[in-house]
This record gives C-alpha cells, sequence and structure tokens, in this order.
C-alpha cells in the first residue's frame, strides 16, 4: 500500500455529489495494490498518527486564514516535534489507484492496482479503522471510484511517500 502524505493548512476533495473538507492536518492519497492486506493498511495508520510533521506550537486553530507570505527560516518553535494526533489535526484520504501506475513506454498501465470492489473495501475498511483509533470527527475520505477535484494548501511544502512493502523508504 502506498501513500502520499501532504502537510496541509486546508484540503478538501468534491466528487460522487459530496464533498469532504479539512482544515490543518494531512491530507493523503492512498492507493492499494493488488496483493495489499488490513496488515498494510495498519502500518500505514500507524504511521500517519505517528508521524511528526508539524511544529510543537501547531494547533488545530481552523481559523487561521492561508498565509499570503511564507517567511524564509522558520522560527526555532517550529521544528518538527508533533503528529497530527499532538496538534489534534485533521486527516482527508483520497483513493488514488494511479500510484501503482507502471509505464510501458508513454503508456500507464494500472495492472498492479487491486480490482475496484476489493479495493473499496480496503479503502474504507482503512478509514474506520483510523477513525477508531483516533478521532471519529477529524477523519474524512472521498467517495471512492468516483471523478474528484482535489483541492489543498501544502504548508512546507512538505510531501512524504510511504509504502508498506518498503517501510524504510526507497
Amino acid at each position: 500500500m502506498r501513500a502520499v502524505v501532504q502537510r496541509v493548512a486546508q484540503a478538501s476533495v468534491t466528487g460522487g455529489g459530496k464533498t469532504a473538507a479539512i482544515g490543518k492536518g494531512l491530507c493523503v492519497l492512498v492507493g492499494i495494490t493488488h496483493d495489499d492486506t488490513k496488515d498494510d493498511s495498519d502500518y500505514l495508520i500507524k504511521k500517519l498518527l505517528s508521524l511528526r510533521l508539524f511544529g510543537s506550537d501547531s494547533g488545530p486553530d481552523r481559523s487561521d486564514p492561508v498565509p499570503d507570505v511564507v517567511e524564509e527560516k522558520a522560527p526555532s518553535t517550529q521544528r518538527w516535534t508533533s503528529s497530527v494526533v499532538d496538534i489534534q489535526g485533521e486527516i482527508l484520504l483520497v483513493s488514488q489507484f494511479t500510484l501503482h501506475a507502471v509505464y510501458k513506454g508513454s503508456k500507464a498501465s494500472f495492472h498492479r492496482a487491486m480490482p475496484g470492489a476489493e479495493s473499496e473495501a480496503m479503502f474504507y475498511g482503512m478509514s474506520e479503522r483510523l477513525r477508531q483509533q483516533y478521532n471519529v470527527e477529524a477523519v474524512k475520505d472521498c467517495v471512492f471510484g468516483s471523478d474528484m477535484n482535489v483541492s489543498l494548501v501544502n504548508v512546507g511544502p512538505v510531501t512524504l511517500i510511504l509504502d508498506s512493502k518498503q517501510p524504510k523508504g526507497g
């Protein structure tokens, strides 16, 4: 299972007649491959809840406007010492089968992605376990399989790739 994790000031996904939006937290694009299991999603859940990507003075204040200007150097209190749990942030999960694309010349193949119905069950199962382990109100998700529009303000920018098959990166 692969995830692109972005630290955000705000994010939303619209599709399938639904809009889900979050304030400060993580926007996570989730790609599920044909051999992923519950263990793979549990690995990602554990990482999402423990990654220290926020400054110690970050809080869940969703009323902060998006800054027009980013300071060149963050003050020392902005070091990455806090997780999304520590700041009581939110998490937006978006299904993204294209994360397992394989290229043959200029053409992309998605044969490594888990088939739709099985992948949908895995995605919503992960979403539900994340809600149970963290906060029911703070975890939002997309309408699986729909055409979506994702909008976000990436803070930093901070973007990480997690892969349950390569837990140390690579």
